[in-house]
């Protein structure tokens, strides 16, 4: 089917648009999450890569969406922090949070909303009405997201330092796996080896630290199937990346009927 809608020069002409487009309009709903460490004798304060969310608003309030792997922590008195787009400060996150463990390994992190009200703030929440029905796009869509590799997060002198990837590829079937069912998940190419750099030249880094990415269908073929112009605010939220299976080219993600199902249960019951 796609073949039939480009030519491989229309498909390589777009692409390089297609993912600087979707760079831009999502930089504002990402979130790195990083692990604070206190300083102790001797040495600074210091703090590690430990996951990716995207801000979401639901209700009145904003949370961090991401994995409940990545929020697990907490109870033990491990420190997460995160940074709003366009500022400096690096935020403790502080109060009860919200999480449903596997197959959706999906959770809320508390946002303060004092601090998330300043104008400084350059960040912007996903709103219900951005995440699909379900994850269903069409043959060959292309799908992105945007994260933090932990090897691309580090804390230095007092300052956070991180680089973001976006990443854009086509599904991926799901191998036969006890640790993932198509029921729940999806897959996303991750080939490293194949990718093509289309901002900066770093090429694409491990993915440990991409848990809790957003993953946005583009809509761009459904674009051009319907035969209208694309723009990024078509995009749709359709799943969230909570997996990188060892031996094999993909990532997996939770579909978005189940992020819906999560955040329903989360507004009918009272607010963390």
């Amino acid at each position: 089917m796609t073949e039939l809608l480009f030519t491989e020069d229309d498909w390589n002409t777009a692409m390089p648009k297609v993912v600087a487009d979707m760079t831009a309009y999502l930089r504002p709903y990402r979130a790195s999450i990083y692990e604070h460490h206190a300083a102790t004798e001797g040495d600074e304060e210091y703090g590690t890569g430990w996951g990716s969310g995207s801000y979401l608003r639901l209700d009145d309030k904003v949370f961090i969406l991401t994995n409940e792997h990545v929020s697990c922590v907490r109870p033990d008195n491990r420190v997460l922090a995160h940074q709003f787009d366009g500022q400096e400060d690096i935020r403790r996150i502080v109060g009860n949070h919200v999480e449903y463990p596997y197959p959706l390994d999906l959770a809320l992190l508390p946002v303060n909303q004092t601090a998330w009200a300043d104008p400084s703030n350059l960040s912007q929440a996903i709103g219900i009405e951005q995440i699909a029905l379900a994850h269903d796009p069409v043959e060959g869509e292309i799908l992105t997201f945007t994260g933090f590799a932990g090897q691309r997060v580090s804390f230095r002198f007092g300052t956070l330092l991180t680089q973001g990837t976006c990443y854009t590829a086509r599904e991926a079937e799901l191998p036969e796996s006890d640790q993932f069912s198509p029921r729940f998940h999806f897959g996303i190419e991750y080939r490293p080896d194949l990718a093509t750099d289309v901002i900066g030249r770093d090429g694409l880094p491990d993915p440990h630290g991409l848990s809790g990415s957003t993953v946005w269908n583009t809509g761009f073929v459904a674009a051009r199937m319907a035969g209208v112009p694309w723009s990024p605010d078509m995009a749709k939220v359709t799943g969230v990346v909570w997996g990188w299976p060892s031996g094999n080219a993909l990532l997996v993600a939770t579909r978005a009927e189940y992020l819906r199902s999560f955040l329903l249960g989360v507004k009918t019951n009272p607010s963390p």
